[in-house]
């Protein structure tokens, strides 16, 4: 009876969440039930996979756990020439996670599609608490808390992203729960909290590695709080991480192919994609000229890139800058990411509700950003954010990949809502004094 009474005074201080996760939990089934095909599916080798798993890549990594299942080799290329051969340099987050999500199944005989979704939508759950925690961690403010909650619940790419087998969830789930540990650890200054910080923090990097300079800035905090020399010994604590979570795959791929690669090494073809303003020319041809030139994607857009600042710098820099920062939330139509699979099952009105939604999400978080950057927690988290726009418009820009700052947007914008709404009550509350008085 004791951990009921005490459960009933934490239910009753956060009633509003709870509420709005049984809600959203209704809402993740609803999507769950329906799991229609990806928008990108089309014939071929990988038709019947990619309307499965969600995407082209969705399909390769769900290959790459059958084939660690079934084979015990770890490889990303699925052909008759590269079967049984371990050619991947993608790092082994996903592989892995789906892996064992995959051979999950088979012990306990159910499918194994479903297992990996309702996975998913757990950690889309847990998502949801973590933008919760980390706001009330640093506001101490319940309407901050359910605004930033509400922001995240409301947007349409994680529900689908949930049910298809790519990195988005995953990731997002990692990154908000390494920034919460961070926040306990830099408060307690606890070494056990510290460790953890750097095993979570590398599990993520093995899920998505754009995320990694935000490890330098996470440092930086550290060593001013704490002071050089103890920052240091921190930064070596946090290095336990990277040991134990890297260094494998790191040793694996140094004894595999003479280097050894942290993240992917892969990088040449999201980079040439990424040369290529406002998506001008079809990125096929942009791949045709390279082979036929005799250089791979990253020689190619090593060439492209200089040479398009040099002839045309404004067209250049303002797709290095702007452009992709706009691309990695909204594409050419404003459509939010993952919306057009759903598009036969909910109303038009909630099509423009999720349209909205997307826009409004991105523009109060970056608008909130620069307003409140005096205030330290937003600053903080606007680095963060500033940090991974910088990171992946060097690369191939896609509203996908903004998905894993949505919810640190959604925090700050929460915090920019109440603000504004506070400081409009409190002017108008001033006014109806002031006439009062006269």
């Amino acid at each position: 009876m004791s951990k009921l009474n005490k459960l009933g005074p934490f239910f009753k201080r956060h009633f509003i969440i709870t509420v709005l996760l049984v809600i959203y939990a209704g809402v993740n089934l609803f999507f769950l039930y329906t799991h229609p095909g990806s928008i990108y599916n089309s014939p071929g080798t990988f038709g019947e996979e990619i309307s499965t798993y969600g995407s082209r890549d969705a399909a390769l990594y769900s290959k790459m756990a059958w084939q660690l299942i079934d084979d015990g080799v770890y490889g990303y290329e699925y052909s008759p020439n590269a079967a049984g051969k371990p050619n991947a340099y993608v790092t082994y987050g996903q592989p892995f996670y789906l892996a064992a999500i995959f051979k999950t199944a088979e012990v306990l005989n159910t499918n194994h599609l479903m297992l990996y979704r309702l996975a998913n939508m757990f950690l889309n759950l847990g998502i949801v608490v973590l933008i919760y925690a980390i706001a009330w961690s640093l506001f101490r403010n319940r309407w901050i808390s359910n605004i930033a909650s509400i922001l995240y619940m409301t947007h349409i790419a994680p529900l689908h992203y949930f049910r298809a087998a790519l990195t988005e969830i995953p990731s997002i789930f990692l990154l908000l729960l390494s920034i919460y540990i961070f926040i306990i650890a830099i408060r307690t200054k606890d070494i056990k909290w510290h460790i953890a910080f750097g095993i979570i923090a590398s599990l993520m990097l093995m899920f998505r590695a754009t995320p990694a300079p935000m490890l330098l800035f996470a440092w930086l905090l550290v060593a001013v709080r704490y002071g050089l020399k103890d920052g240091i010994k921190t930064g070596l604590i946090w290095c336990i991480g990277p040991l134990l979570v890297m260094g494998p795959w790191a040793v694996r791929n140094y004894i595999q192919f003479g280097e050894m690669y942290l993240f992917s090494s892969h990088a040449g073809g999201p980079l040439l994609g990424g040369a290529n303003p406002f998506y001008r020319v079809p990125p096929e041809d942009l791949v045709h000229e390279a082979v036929a030139k005799g250089y791979n994607q990253e020689q190619y857009a090593k060439i492209l890139i200089p040479q398009g600042f040099k002839e045309d710098f404004p067209l250049w820099f303002t797709w290095f800058t702007m452009g992709k920062t706009m691309w990695l939330f909204v594409d050419n139509n404003l459509t939010p990411d993952g919306l057009g699979p759903y598009s036969q099952y909910i109303p038009g009105f909630l099509r423009r509700f999720f349209k909205y939604q997307n826009m409004f999400l991105a523009g109060v978080g970056l608008l909130s950003a620069f307003l409140c950057r005096r205030h330290r927690p937003v600053m903080y988290l606007s680095v963060l954010v500033l940090i991974y726009i910088i990171a992946s418009n060097i690369f191939l820009a896609l509203p996908r990949y903004g998905l894993l700052i949505m919810p640190l947007l959604a925090i700050i914008g929460a915090y920019g809502m109440v603000q504004a709404v506070g400081f409009i009550v409190g002017r108008w509350r001033a006014f109806r004094m002031k006439e009062s008085l006269q």
